[in-house]
């Protein structure tokens, strides 16, 4: 009896929750703002020829029978309910029974180190980790802690840097750098690739990769770098910059 009761009981839970959660969704919806691209579904309650689908155009237009062009751009969900409610009643229908839902919404877009870039359709609760996952995942040259988002925030592009579980949008534009890395090949403990950090120095990234030798010459320092698309060698000393790119080569000394 008391497992009946208990089962009963976390049903009952479940249940509210899925309501809550619904309710939840519904309200997100209304709330959303919608652009160029969004897809809606408007039904008028009995009026078949009155329920459309229709998609905003690049200037956030939509063409609707009877009321012919309306600027949905800018407008949430509930507001173009209301707009449209309001222009149908009277001189068309007599206190008319719209809603208005989004029934597709504007592509996100992923950019560069990804393994499959482009445009992909977005669904309520996407992350950005999801929308990677969409991408195909990372390429193996990407930088996970450099993920640059571009959003419009009332018709002006805005830049956020992005962690995993942050939200992802409508529209937005995520753009994935490519890891940036430098080489420190020669007479060192640990020659390999060592990630680029800003400020880093000739001295700093030989401490990357252990210290020196005992037969490296810490004078004779060579540094190969692409300038304006070509790869140039040159000498470079302890304290002079590094930049992302570069291939560090320390020779062995003359003893």
């Amino acid at each position: 009896m008391k497992t009946t009761v208990v089962n009963i009981f976390s049903k009952l839970l479940a249940a509210i929750a899925l309501c809550v959660m619904a309710a939840s969704m519904v309200q997100a919806q209304d709330a959303y703002t919608l652009s160029p691209g969004d897809e809606v579904a408007i039904v008028v309650f009995g009026q078949d020829d009155l329920s459309v689908a229709v998609k905003l155009d690049e200037n956030g237009t939509l063409n609707y029978p009877l009321l012919g062009a309306i600027s949905a751009g800018g407008l949430t969900v509930s507001q173009l309910e209301r707009t449209i409610t309001r222009e149908l009643s009277g001189s068309y229908l007599v206190n008319p029974s719209v809603t208005v839902s989004v029934a597709e919404y504007r592509q996100v877009y992923i950019n560069g180190e990804v393994n499959s870039p482009g445009g992909f359709e977005y669904k309520p609760g996407l992350t950005l980790d999801k929308a990677i996952a969409l991408a195909g995942g990372f390429s193996d040259k990407a930088s996970k802690e450099r993920i640059i988002l571009t959003r419009e925030i009332n018709g002006q592009s805005q830049l956020f840097s992005m962690r995993p579980t942050d939200s992802v949008l409508p529209g937005d534009i995520i753009e994935v750098s490519e890891y940036l890395q430098i080489f420190v090949n020669g007479e060192v403990q640990r020659a390999g690739n060592y990630p680029y950090q800003p400020g880093l120095t000739v001295e700093k990234a030989i401490a990357l990769a252990g210290g020196f030798s005992a037969r490296a010459s810490q004078k004779r320092i060579k540094v190969s770098r692409e300038v304006d698309g070509t790869q140039q060698t040159g000498k470079i000393r302890m304290r002079d910059p590094v930049y992302p790119g570069d291939i560090l080569s320390v020779p062995q000394g003359f003893f």
